[in-house]
């Protein structure tokens, strides 16, 4: 059946991905797990009030907190020393949310940024509303699927440029102000921010808030 798939549709060929990009991948996933591990012994030291406890818990977070660093570190590394790499990671930082460790993950985790359509990216990222009609009800529109990496690191720069920065504050408040919940105008903010980055990539082009 597989074959027969291939054989009708003819899908276009995965380029391989790079060492360069496989490296930095390791890095990122390295520090996504230190991460969780250290939101872990936060959630447990808020939970307890002794003492041993405490101290043991406070100075495993210290030396999390330099293996976290030193994975960044890494990262920053891996980016700098390859020129392609670099460029994109430099571009992909001139829009609003997006500092170092959001472009090294997307580059690491999504290397299609900039090759493919609008909608297949937002449904890549898993960040594409979902129609789920039967008959004539017309469901309720949903995400999922997709890369959960992309889109936890998306919807993060979506809040913080939604904060900062007055494009994406507008936008995310005009969904707010028709009656979409908080979390429903952050995931349409991210799909924004996501498609903007596909963009300027596609183009060689850094952000330009007229643009958006």
């Amino acid at each position: 059946m597989l074959a027969e798939l291939g054989a009708r549709l003819r899908p276009a060929a995965t380029q391989p991905v790079t060492a360069a990009r496989r490296a930095l991948q390791a890095q990122a996933t390295r520090r996504r797990q230190l991460v969780e591990i250290r939101k872990q012994e936060v959630t447990r030291l808020h939970q307890t009030t002794d003492k041993q406890a405490r101290a043991d818990i406070t100075s495993l977070i210290a030396v999390l907190d330099r293996r976290i660093a030193k994975a960044e570190a890494q990262m920053a590394a891996l980016v700098e020393a390859d020129p392609e790499i670099k460029t994109i990671g430099r571009r992909l930082q001139t829009a609003p949310g997006v500092g170092p460790i959001v472009a090294a993950t997307l580059i690491a985790e999504m290397p299609e940024l900039g090759q493919i359509d609008r909608r297949r990216i937002a449904a890549l990222a898993g960040l594409a509303p979902i129609a789920r009609d039967s008959g004539k009800r017309a469901g309720t529109r949903s995400i999922g699927g997709g890369r959960l990496v992309v889109r936890t690191i998306l919807y993060l720069a979506a809040l913080q440029a939604s904060r900062r920065f007055v494009v994406f504050r507008t936008f995310r408040e005009r969904l707010s102000s028709t009656g979409k919940s908080t979390k429903v105008a952050l995931i349409a903010t991210a799909r924004k921010l996501l498609v903007t980055l596909n963009a300027m990539l596609a183009t060689a082009t850094d952000y330009d808030p007229a643009a958006t």
